[in-house]
């Protein structure tokens, strides 16, 4: 498919947040963008939040659409079929993709157009905000000292027993396995892959999905397919909101970067470094974060957000609290990911 197609039928089938004239001429064409997340309520939140306010301000029309995948853009960059603008991947994958040639180089002179950030910014990926990873379960089903609160717990079957969701990719297994293994979290990188996977092997068969995409994460668990799953807070809540009996396991958890980044080659780079650079604005951070439970990367955020939406933020002192190593994951992410998938497959 071109990306005249693409654009094209994305209009069709009413994807996307632009008015229904969207795409009539090939200059409107020429002021769109393709944006590509990870679907689901946060992508809603996305939408609302981010992509409107990006429209509304600059008249550059956005496709938005789920479906980020490190595969699918190496896929692309490799063919030279660019359908991509700006998409949102994690760290670990984010990381990779810079070091095998995937994507542009970052304009921070544009990004950071309302000031410079100090952290999660990268030559080839910007982190916009932190996921929270960790426990989803129903509580209806599994009342407190019914579910496990941890890794340990989560991977202590006997006691525990059930159903588990994890995701189809090696990061967040690897780390949790460890820390089950009892490692401590601020000691789990560089990662001991070795021990890992033997870690893994005693949960494998308690695996009843292996998730490739994240919104599955919370609907397998309200359609009572998993028992406990590795899910995010912002899913959660979001889930609790529309009336979802589902909780999470605040506490011993992940954060990982929400990163975006830019597929080398687009045509379309300019109008992405300005989006890019959009997500980082302090206001629109903290109402994504209101809506998400999410943690800003902007710190001039925090301020701005709901007074029970801060009380529920990670501590980074926390030494229960992990951080992904995205450098480590860049230097092991393709070799990591093969022997993952042949292990799942055996």
């Amino acid at each position: 498919m071109t990306r005249r197609q693409f654009l094209r039928n994305s209009a069709a089938v009413g994807i996307g947040l632009a008015a229904p004239s969207l795409l009539t001429t090939r200059s409107r064409a020429a002021e769109s963008l393709v944006y590509i997340g990870y679907g689901g309520s946060t992508q809603d939140v996305i939408n609302k939040v981010f992509i409107e306010s990006f429209t509304k301000e600059t008249g550059i029309e956005i496709i938005s659409n789920p479906g980020a995948d490190l595969a699918k853009l190496k896929a692309q960059v490799q063919t030279g079929n660019i359908e991509w603008d700006l998409v949102n991947l994690i760290g670990p994958q984010a990381s990779a993709a810079g070091n095998d040639g995937l994507l542009e180089e970052i304009d921070y002179a544009v990004v950071h157009k309302n000031g410079p950030l100090e952290r999660g910014q990268s030559k080839f990926f910007n982190t916009y905000y932190f996921s929270r990873g960790g426990i989803g379960f129903n509580p209806e089903k599994f009342p407190a000292g019914k579910h496990p609160t941890g890794w340990a717990e989560f991977w202590d079957i006997e006691r525990f027993p059930g159903r588990r969701g994890l995701r189809s990719r090696p990061e967040d297994n690897l780390e949790m396995a460890l820390i089950a293994d009892g490692v401590a979290p601020r000691d789990v990188y560089p990662i001991d892959v070795d021990r890992a996977f033997a870690s893994l092997d005693k949960i494998k068969r308690s695996v009843a999905h292996w998730i490739a995409e994240t919104p599955q994460t919370v609907s397998l668990l309200q359609n009572n397919e998993v028992d406990f799953v590795f899910t995010y807070s912002s899913r959660i809540e979001a889930a609790q909101k529309q009336g979802s009996s589902v909780d999470f396991a605040y506490g011993p958890n992940f954060l990982t970067p929400g990163t975006h980044v830019i597929p080398k080659g687009t045509k379309k780079r300019d109008i992405a470094m300005q989006l890019m650079g959009h997500f980082l604005r302090p206001d629109l951070q903290a109402e994504f974060c209101n809506q998400t439970g999410s943690t800003p990367i902007n710190p001039g955020a925090v301020p701005l957000m709901k007074a029970e939406v801060q009380a529920n933020q990670p501590k980074f002192d926390d030494p229960e609290v992990m951080f992904v190593d995205v450098d480590w994951w860049a230097q092991n992410y393709v070799e990591t990911s093969r022997r993952f998938l042949e292990w799942r497959l055996t």
